[in-house]
């Protein structure tokens, strides 16, 4: 199932370019990106990055999740803005 961590994790991955480096940003290992991202690939049962490039490059359908994210976080944000207020 998707998740708001998913798509918090797959934004990580656009701006750093590196599982490592989103890691940092999201304060968890390496190996915990990596984890979130093959559990919402074997849910779906698609590739979302291409992880041999560097840095990492997005299928298809892991640009479809990206729209989705940049759609969907920003509305979460000022939500949680507006009930914290």
């Amino acid at each position: 199932m998707l998740e708001l961590r998913h798509l918090n994790t797959l934004t990580a991955l656009r701006a750093h370019g590196s599982l490592a480096a989103a890691a940092d940003e999201l304060h968890v290992t390496a190996s915990a990106v990596s984890h979130q991202l093959k559990e919402l690939e074997n849910y779906y049962d698609i590739s979302l990055v291409n992880r041999r490039t560097r840095p990492l490059s997005f299928t298809p359908a892991g640009k479809a999740v990206l729209a989705l994210a940049d759609n969907i976080l920003p509305q979460v944000t000022r939500t949680k803005s507006t009930l914290n207020a």
